[in-house]
């Protein structure tokens, strides 16, 4: 065969060989089209959350609440389809999985940031507790896309297509001490020009018992009514001078997952349900812990909660911070009950229940816990020793107010610990 002939079949060889080739790294892609992340959100998309459709762009924007003060420690993260969606009802919450998703969690001043997210079309989820908005954004490559802000704003509000979650809160009504305003300056009520909830307004139930409302839902007994009516609150409310009663309904509740708080003379919803965590001064009765009004100061144990504090209220002392209307005393803590019922730190249930305190009283009665949370099973107990509010009411956010806000964020978040990506 003439050398020519030679060169033209091995030349036509190549071409073929080549051709093949390109087809395999085309067609023989083996990272997953589905959402692998092993959560349980409804992710339809036909492409994983990190397969990059094109050049990459980053995110940066800042989480609010409905009220417009920041939040810090927002899970923000991307996604090619829907968000997972919170169940309707008191449940064991573990964190979300985020392998291969593109997430971070929002700093002290509510800003964040995610670097390298692929360009196009995406779902941006915004979540703190049972709180959480679901928006799409255009994302382009090569450059830093400032997402507005109302796009990452926790909402006042359920929406009907439930892209804007908000908690089931259940409060008990009490002429002492008023929750609801508190959740009304959380931007979830109308407040009026006092300071106080305008009834009819108010995103969550409301329960009548020493004080009656008109928009309330029923009767404090309503809220007892079964287990199952008890279950469908993610968090409920008992202000001071409300005395604990079912308890066993109480103790199932929280096993499921809901989250408790109480105030000052509500003592006996943390004493009568869980007798062996908190002790509290002299002889435990109606109201377990009681000494009288005091007033006092504390000292802010959590840097989370210092960081916070420092952006929505800079004037105040976190070290010789003001609190009123205090009525309980609390000797000390055990961190030894309820083997089995406690939290590990990888979200599981396992250990004893080890309470955490968050503010620690340094003038009235030094080293006394002041304002603590403890789990049990999968859900929480909160208790403060002074009043939500004081007996006078105020439009604005009083300092007691932040640290207690912060709270009712804080305690509707998941078990176990994000690792933040670098």
């Amino acid at each position: 065969m003439e050398p020519r002939s030679w060169i033209l079949i091995l030349a036509a060889w190549l071409l073929i060989v080549g051709q093949a080739s390109c087809e395999s790294s085309t067609h023989g892609d083996t990272g997953s089209d589905s959402d692998s992340d092993g959560d349980t959100d409804s992710d339809s998309d036909s492409d994983s959350d990190s397969d990059s459709d094109g050049p990459p762009g980053d995110l940066a924007g800042v989480v609010q609440s409905a009220a417009g003060f920041p939040i810090s420690g927002a899970l923000v993260y991307v996604t090619n389809g829907d968000g997972e969606q919170i169940p309707d009802e008191a449940y064991c919450y573990t964190c979300d999985d985020m392998t291969d998703k593109k997430w971070t969690l929002s700093q002290a001043d509510g800003s964040w940031s995610i670097a390298n997210v692929p360009e196009g079309e995406r779902n941006l989820v915004t979540r703190k507790g049972f709180f959480q908005r679901q928006r799409s954004i255009e994302v382009v490559a090569n450059q830093v896309n400032q997402i507005p802000v109302d796009k990452t704003t926790l909402p006042g509000e359920n929406s009907s297509d439930n892209l804007d979650q908000i908690p089931n809160y259940a409060v008990v009504l009490n002429t002492y001490d008023k929750p609801e305003d508190m959740l009304a300056k959380m931007g979830l009520a109308d407040l009026d020009t006092s300071g106080h909830m305008q009834p009819g307004t108010e995103q969550f139930h409301m329960y009548n018992d020493a004080e009656s409302l008109s928009s309330a839902v029923g009767s404090e007994s309503d809220l007892f009514a079964s287990q199952a009516a008890l279950n469908h609150y993610h968090m409920i409310f008992f202000p001071c001078a409300s005395t604990a009663h079912n308890v066993p309904m109480i103790q199932e509740y929280v096993s499921a997952g809901g989250k408790l708080y109480s105030s000052c003379w509500a003592s006996s919803w943390v004493e009568n349900p869980y007798p062996d965590i908190v002790a509290f001064a002299g002889i435990d009765s109606e109201h377990p812990g009681d000494i009288g009004p005091w007033d006092s100061h504390g000292k802010i144990e959590d840097q989370e909660m210092r960081d916070w504090l420092a952006e929505v209220a800079p004037a105040e002392n976190l070290d010789n911070y003001p609190f009123f209307g205090g009525w309980i005393l609390i000797n000390s803590l055990s961190s030894s009950s309820y083997n089995d019922h406690g939290v590990l730190d990888d979200g599981e249930i396992g250990g004893p229940v080890i309470p955490t305190t968050w503010v620690t009283d340094v003038q009235a009665h030094p080293g006394a816990p002041l304002t603590l949370t403890f789990p049990y099973d999968c859900g929480k107990v909160f208790f403060s020793t002074y009043q939500v509010v004081e007996s006078s009411p105020s439009p604005e956010i009083r300092a007691q107010e932040w640290v207690l806000i912060y709270l009712f964020y804080e305690v509707g978040v998941c078990e176990g610990d994000y690792e933040v990506p670098e």
